[in-house]
């Protein structure tokens, strides 16, 4: 079936409401749009872009309903271009229109983007990369957009270790396994991809370091704090909780609670020189 078929079955299936929510993926655009943009989610891509927002222009690949757009727009971005290929009513272009969101929206795929190069302040691709027909050709692209000093963030990017891992997370993706489309890339193909463009990688979020990894099991960063500290507590008492105050040991222990499932997210922030 298609996309769009698979998305209106899972929304017609009551087990699936949570899914379907956490997704962003209701038919009430507004609604997933408002729930985005006050998320803790963007509320970390805010932080880990710093001051760049205000007063750029972003480039939103893969816009999808637009939140992201929306979002960078109200946070201060002086002009948003959304690209995405799909006119879909339920979750492409025209899911964008009936949600009303206001950008620039042009219809192309990331491996041929008709930008102009050095125009782009922000590139902004969340679970994006891991669709890609051709990794490599997107990064080069992205960074012959930028203008010097732009940053590259791509967020909630699929990974796998070996192809048993691929099979494993495409088999347990309930789009996928109506749909298909998903797929996944190991750590290391992205890292290349990122560092062959001729970008700077500045930073790596595995999928505990950051809440924007970790939605929707946990929804703030006061969870993904507490969840450290807490067995840290349980283990050491009181000398665990000063132990969770030693930079970087809550990021360790994060770490070593979850295990390495197929499909992990990781988000990365590089920067053009």
């Amino acid at each position: 079936m298609t996309i769009d078929e698979a998305i209106r079955m899972l929304r017609n299936d009551p087990g699936s409401a949570a899914l379907v929510r956490d997704a962003y993926l209701g038919r009430d655009v507004v609604d997933s749009i408002e729930r985005f943009c006050a998320s803790a989610e963007f509320a970390a891509v805010q932080a880990l872009l710093g001051n760049r927002i205000a007063g750029a222009t972003i480039l939103d690949l893969g816009a999808g309903i637009g939140m992201a757009s929306v979002a960078f727009r109200r946070a201060g971005a002086a002009r948003v271009i959304a690209i995405e290929p799909d006119d879909s009513d339920e979750v492409g272009r025209g899911a964008m229109a009936r949600g009303g969101v206001e950008a620039e929206v042009v219809s192309a795929f990331g491996e041929e983007l008709p930008i102009p190069g050095g125009s782009i302040d922000i590139v902004y691709a969340r679970q994006v990369l891991h669709h890609a027909q051709d990794l490599e050709a997107i990064l080069r692209e992205i960074a012959r957009i930028l203008r010097p000093g732009g940053a590259f963030v791509a967020c909630r990017e699929h990974v796998v270790s070996n192809d048993e891992e691929l099979r494993a997370f495409l088999a347990a993706h309930p789009v996928n396994r109506l749909a298909g489309g998903e797929n996944a890339f190991p750590l290391d193909r992205y890292r290349s991809a990122i560092l062959g463009s001729g970008l700077r990688l500045e930073a790596q979020l595995g999928p505990w370091d950051s809440v924007i990894n970790t939605f929707p099991l946990i929804g703030s960063d006061a969870e993904l704090r507490a969840m450290a500290q807490d067995r840290l507590v349980r283990r050491f008492g009181r000398a665990g909780a000063l132990l969770a105050r030693i930079p970087g040991v809550q990021a360790m222990v994060r770490r070593r609670i979850q295990p390495m499932v197929p499909g992990r997210v990781y988000t990365f922030l590089a920067v053009k020189s």
